[in-house]
């Protein structure tokens, strides 16, 4: 596994010796010496952060990791699991230092053995090395507790439950008694309002983003929905350990009650503002709130002229990196073009490393010179932004299908060309991460 990559499998070490080493960027510049490597019985868990780009890095090996030190795992070890899981970019760099077996546990296969009675332990032992590994740094994580004294933070890792859902699950009815605080671990949950015989989608969050101040608060009934979009890993506090934190440390009260008046503004918004939420719901049913740069062109003003395309592949050697025609929503287009998703799954399993994100950085590139046209990258994507083109690899020696996508015109000082050098405005790209601007973007 290398650090700062997205996996789907968690690694159970039957036989040998693999080695743990700090996966940041700093630490490739001066890798871990061997000599420096310390057995796995006096580690803890502690080596997390946030990058640039928002992207969260929660440790995921048994280990304490800083510059110039590695640490050695032995058989019986599992590692991988929460980056599987709750599709979180890898912490660390993790080497074979001997002949290894390891048995790879898919992540389908992980949430099917999660649902097996005959092997209940199973889940209750990932999620007790979570708890006592790593979810008190990833509670410090959370801008809300972050000044939370140490006994705070040590009483809510043992008392909080790890909880999961499968898409379209129900995690919580308006209406309902307000129990618990809900942490989102991983995936994505739809936060909506009932409207007369429906509902209408308010917001919703994502890993690091949370839910349940408002009821808590005002010890009132739930004033919203919350509905699992995918797979949703959720960490829940109860109210009572809640409670227990904000008398412990006042300023969460007060940062609650700003996310308390923001929350109940943005639900008086969508229900005088029906469009705003058909926006936010079409978003959710494309897969587009995992776009971080999303192409749109208004058709309103668009004449066909291609100099967007005719861009691209000036910027691109000649061939260019996305199609214009895509789907089309209102008046807006959505070209066949790479959203640089949050969570790319495009990246996992590449043979070669040819795809990649560097650590804090949006953009998603594929290297041609190491590109073996295997693929893997275009089944990969759930939107088919990935494509084929002819390809005379000098690595090779022999023609291939390279896969290409939008790299956002990377190191190109003016930025995207495709927005830059439309002649009529009609190119646009938004993050579906802002709602505000994704209201004011399609309604104009």
């Amino acid at each position: 596994m290398r650090g700062g990559e997205y996996s789907d499998a968690a690694f159970y070490l039957k036989s040998g010796v693999v080695e743990v080493r700090l996966g940041l960027a700093a630490a490739h510049a001066a890798p871990a010496a061997a000599a420096g490597a310390t057995p796995p019985a006096a580690a803890s868990m502690q080596m997390s952060g946030v990058a640039a780009d928002g992207t969260i890095i929660v440790a995921d090996m048994p280990v304490d990791l800083s510059a110039n030190k590695s640490v050695l795992l032995e058989p019986g070890e599992l590692f991988g699991e929460l980056n599987a899981l709750a599709r979180y970019a890898v912490s660390s760099d993790v080497v074979a230092r001997t002949d290894v077996v390891c048995l790879m546990i898919r992540t389908p296969a992980l949430r099917m053995l999660f649902k097996q009675k005959e092997v209940a332990d199973f889940k209750k032992q990932v999620d007790e090395r979570y708890r006592a590994r790593t979810l008190g740094s990833h509670l410090r994580q959370v801008e809300l507790f972050a000044g939370l004294p140490s006994r705070a933070i040590e009483r809510l890792r043992r008392t909080a439950d790890i909880v999961s859902y499968e898409p379209g699950a129900i995690i919580v009815e308006q209406g309902a008694p307000a129990d618990a605080f809900y942490l989102v671990r991983g995936g994505n949950v739809k936060v909506s309002v009932g409207v007369g015989a429906g509902d209408l989608a308010v917001t919703y969050l994502r890993k690091g983003e949370y839910a349940g101040e408002t009821a808590l608060l005002l010890n009132e009934p739930w004033p919203f929905s919350l509905q699992a979009l995918e797979y949703v890993e959720l960490i829940r506090i109860p109210k009572t350990e809640f409670d227990a934190a904000i008398k412990e440390h006042p300023p969460i009260e007060t940062a609650l009650w700003d996310t308390v008046v923001a929350r109940l503004k943005e639900r008086g918004h969508a229900a005088r503002n029906p469009m705003v939420s058909q926006y936010l719901q079409m978003a959710m049913d494309s897969g587009l709130i995992h776009g971080e740069s999303v192409l749109l062109i208004d058709l309103s003003t668009c004449t066909r002229c291609d100099d967007c395309v005719r861009a691209c592949a000036d910027t691109h050697g000649g061939t260019p990196r996305f199609i214009r025609e895509g789907s089309k929503y209102q008046k807006w287009s959505i070209p066949v073009a790479c959203y640089q998703c949050s969570d790319p799954v495009c990246l996992v399993g590449c043979p070669t490393g040819a795809i990649t994100r560097a650590m804090g950085t949006l953009e998603v590139t594929i290297d041609p010179m190491t590109c073996i046209g295997c693929r893997n990258c275009v089944k990969r994507c759930p939107w088919g932004n990935i494509v084929e083109v002819p390809f005379s690899s000098p690595t090779l020696k022999k023609d291939i299908d390279l896969a290409t996508k939008c790299d956002l015109c990377v190191g190109r000082k003016a930025g995207p060309a495709c927005v830059q050098m439309c002649p009529h405005g009609a190119a646009t790209r938004i993050s579906f991460k802002d709602l505000v601007a994704v209201g004011q973007t399609l309604s104009a």
